[in-house]
């Protein structure tokens, strides 16, 4: 239904931009939306792992020991997700500086979606 309406667009990270994106969680912990049942598991671990009660918890170190958890389980659904969208990576992120050079990328993994029916995203 999304994508009758939207164009999704998945921006595929490597190993280098997932280290890149936990170091700066890490610096500056935010609130993230975990699934319940995820929660609950990443809690358990931390828990575990830490040797800590949850009344001696420090919610930040929590943050930051879920954080790249949180990022892996979540890759298969965008990649599958971006069956219905494009997919561009960081890298070509870094040149856009305005909403034409955001479109202009996006018309690029169109035309590349376009030439090579194999490609899902």
């Amino acid at each position: 239904e999304v994508s009758a309406h939207l164009l999704p667009v998945w921006i595929k990270g490597s190993e280098a931009h997932r280290a890149e994106l936990c170091r700066r969680f890490d610096r500056a912990p935010k609130p993230m939306f975990y699934r319940p049942e995820f929660l609950l598991t990443v809690w358990a671990d931390y828990l575990a792992e830490s040797g800590l009660t949850a009344d001696k918890a420090d919610p930040d170190a929590f943050l930051r020991f879920g954080y790249a958890r949180l990022l892996d389980s979540r890759q298969p659904r965008y990649e599958a997700m971006a069956r219905w969208g494009v997919t561009v990576t960081p890298e070509d992120l870094a040149g856009v500086a305005s909403p034409a050079d955001f479109d202009a990328l996006v018309a690029r993994a169109l035309d590349r979606r376009a030439a090579d029916p194999t490609l899902t995203a």
